[in-house]
């Protein structure tokens, strides 16, 4: 099983759009996947309509958890309407309650869940944090990053944030001695429309590939995709999302084992 956080430390960089996009298409492409939201912002779960299997059944339970949470993923997937090979783990308002957790290895909950876990694939969309109890949930559960970002000086600001984190967890990681399995993928970037790219726009992708892989293509951002959101439905079911699907697809490939 694989285990990819889609990561940035700025907002507004279609974060959110990447971790549904990525988790869609594959779940497409025949793979079981389970998507987390990790944001108590709950942009993910109220995109994708999810609703929890009982009354406090999101992510926060995990979390939160005062016994060791082994397997609880299994039980707090949700079925989605979208896709019989989707499930989500839907977040909640008091998710940032979490940040001011300080049990011992609290961190390592998220992880611990995941065990048993049947899914090829888990997709965790985090919150835009530098660090903290949410942050190092994922990064101790995951084995790939992907950073999100915008063809924008945002954009840019988010993936260097987010590679300060990932650098300063790692050293704390090898410090203990213990192994570092995060693998950084790259960047997606997104851009407004798909005609002629503006200097800003072109700089801003430079400075990003100087940072990081970028995983072409570029992809779109259209109007449909916060018109689907709005409506919570998937943007791949209309003619006009299917540009942004394709290149999603394309992205997807090269991440996903």
């Amino acid at each position: 099983m694989q285990t990819v956080m889609v990561y940035s430390e700025a907002g507004g960089v279609s974060k959110t759009t990447t971790a549904v996009s990525l988790a869609m298409t594959a779940a497409e492409s025949g793979r079981r996947v389970v998507l987390i939201d990790l944001d108590p912002r709950a942009a993910t779960t109220k995109w994708t309509r999810a609703e929890p299997m009982g009354e406090g059944l999101h992510i926060g339970a995990i979390l939160g958890a005062q016994e060791d949470p082994i397997g609880w993923a299994k039980q707090l997937a949700a079925p989605s309407a979208w896709h019989p090979g989707l499930r989500v783990i839907p977040s909640a308002r008091g998710l940032s309650n979490r940040e001011a957790d300080r049990d011992d290895f609290a961190e390592l909950r998220l992880k611990a869940s995941l065990e048993g876990l049947d899914a090829d694939l888990v997709v965790i969309d985090c919150a835009n944090r530098q660090g903290g109890p949410l942050t190092l949930s994922a990064l101790n559960a995951s084995d790939t990053v992907v950073y999100a970002a915008t063809a924008s000086d945002s954009g840019v600001d988010g993936v260097t944030g987010a590679q300060r984190t990932i650098e300063a967890f790692k050293r704390s990681r090898e410090r203990l001695g213990a192994p570092v399995n995060l693998v950084e993928a790259g960047a997606t970037v997104t851009r407004d429309g798909t005609g002629f790219m503006s200097y800003p726009e072109t700089d801003a992708i430079d400075q990003i590939r100087a940072l990081t892989t970028i995983l072409e293509p570029i992809v779109p951002h259209l109007s449909i995709v916060p018109e689907v959101r709005l409506a919570g439905e998937w943007y791949g079911l209309y003619r006009k999302g299917n540009a942004i699907r394709e290149a999603y697809t394309e992205v997807m490939r090269k991440v996903i084992r």
